[in-house]
């Protein structure tokens, strides 16, 4: 094998200034920083904030470093319908994210005992290959989670389970759950090694659950079962609920079926065909109810769904790749808004290659609401992050349909919209694959 010579290093120094232009560039870039020497002013400008289909706007969540975007998310998508059920203005209704991240750890932790206790290759090195404890704990989640807490738990509103220290900053809790479970589940693996029965295995899971709950609630607060809610509707008369569940908050207020949103997919992988469903191994928080999975669709398909949707007056909850090509300042997203290409004689992977080599994956959830659409095509789109109102254009993105076509991977539509070609391909029992490719 060989290594790169002083001579080949003494060759690329030549070659690289024997182009003037290379200088320019070095010398802007070292200045500015790569973005700004890269920036295309022209998008921005063309990216202008003007929507023909837009839902009215609501008061931005602020996630901090909790990484709790798919909750927010799912909260953005449900909240519009809550407001209206409660005749309140929406800009003064918040739900709990809190309320919902306790139940999802506690369920995760749960999810990660059953994976195991059923598991039956039960020795390290398959754990290790599958990563079957590596997301025990992750703060990180999607749609079907979110929904799978809200139908078996409820939901309240902020004031009843606010944020606290903790919930705001994931790592601290992530890392002393996901410890203690890894913990428990040695002693699991070690009760199976002595042949102990399922309901003996099921009996242990059980103390280690109160642990967690005891655990949780010290950190976040234990939840709050029982409230009353009093508020005043956009009538200005105050209105009184006593002694609600947050199940029964749920059930009256909350009249869209989450049971009847559907997650479709669009990751044109090698080993991902279109028409297909595909589902996660071992992923998950309520065990057996919260399977993450997609219907895998052409980007034209995801694009007709989501603009559907929001005529409807529902917004779409959204999985997204969105480390590159953002501009937070400007509030854009637009593939063409830095000049790689030119400035750095960058040829950029396509969204099979990246999703192939893993450049790209699922890594923030939002959520759209709003499209501009020219000659029945979308143009761009409205997004609604939850980094607050200060920061993009009042906390929401544009997002060029560029950036939709190369960067979103998955949205949560009613599957009303669907054909009943499409519905029948839900059907089909979905392909699993493993938990550390990209989606």
């Amino acid at each position: 094998m060989e290594q790169i010579s002083v001579e080949e290093i003494s060759k690329f120094s030549k070659n690289y200034n024997r182009h003037k232009q290379n200088k320019a560039i070095e010398n802007a870039i070292t200045k500015n920083g790569l973005e700004k020497a890269c920036i295309n002013r022209e998008i921005i400008i063309e990216n202008q904030p003007i929507f023909n289909i837009e839902l009215p706007e609501s008061k931005r969540y602020n996630q901090k470093e909790n990484y709790k975007c798919w909750i927010y998310a799912g909260i953005n998508v449900i909240k519009h319908n809550i407001a209206k059920n409660l005749n309140i203005d929406i800009m003064d209704l918040e739900l709990s994210n809190n309320y919902i991240a306790f139940f999802d750890k506690l369920e995760k932790s749960n999810n990660a005992y059953e994976n195991i206790i059923h598991l039956e290759n039960a020795n390290i090195d398959n754990i290790n290959k599958e990563n079957i404890t590596k997301y025990c704990a992750e703060e990180g989640g999607y749609w079907q989670m979110f929904a799978a807490i809200v139908t078996k738990y409820g939901i309240v509103p902020k004031s009843f389970m606010p944020d606290v220290v903790e919930s705001m900053n994931y790592q601290k809790v992530t890392y002393i759950l996901s410890e203690k479970i890894k913990k428990d589940i040695i002693t699991l693996l070690n009760m199976k090694k002595n042949k102990a029965s399922t309901d003996e295995l099921e009996k242990q899971k059980q103390d280690f659950l109160q642990e967690n709950y005891n655990l949780l609630s010290k950190i976040l607060g234990e939840p709050v079962f029982k409230f009353d809610y009093e508020y005043k509707d956009k009538n200005g008369k105050i209105q009184v609920y006593k002694n609600l569940t947050p199940i029964e908050f749920k059930n009256q207020f909350l009249t869209l079926k989450l049971e009847d949103f559907v997650s479709i997919g669009n990751v044109p992988m090698y080993n991902k065909e279109y028409n297909k469903n595909y589902a996660k191994k071992y992923m998950g928080n309520v065990y057996r109810k919260s399977q993450v999975g997609f219907l895998n669709l052409p980007i034209e398909d995801l694009k007709k769904f989501v603009i559907l949707q929001l005529k409807d007056g529902i917004p779409v909850w959204m999985g997204i790749h969105i480390r590159k090509f953002e501009n937070e300042e400007a509030g854009i997203l637009d593939t063409r808004l830095y000049n790689y290409r030119d400035t750095l004689n960058l040829k950029c992977l396509t969204k099979e290659e990246a999703l192939n080599f893993q450049d790209i994956q699922l890594h923030h959830a939002m959520t759209i609401c709003g499209v501009h659409i020219v000659d029945d095509k979308p143009v761009r789109w409205k997004v609604e992050d939850s980094y607050g109102d200060k920061e993009k254009i009042n906390g929401y993105y544009v997002m060029n349909d560029n950036f939709f076509n190369e960067f979103v991977l998955n949205i949560i539509v009613h599957k009303k919209y669907l054909s009943e070609e499409q519905l029948e391909l839900l059907k089909q029992p979905p392909i699993e694959f493993n938990i550390d490719e990209p989606f």
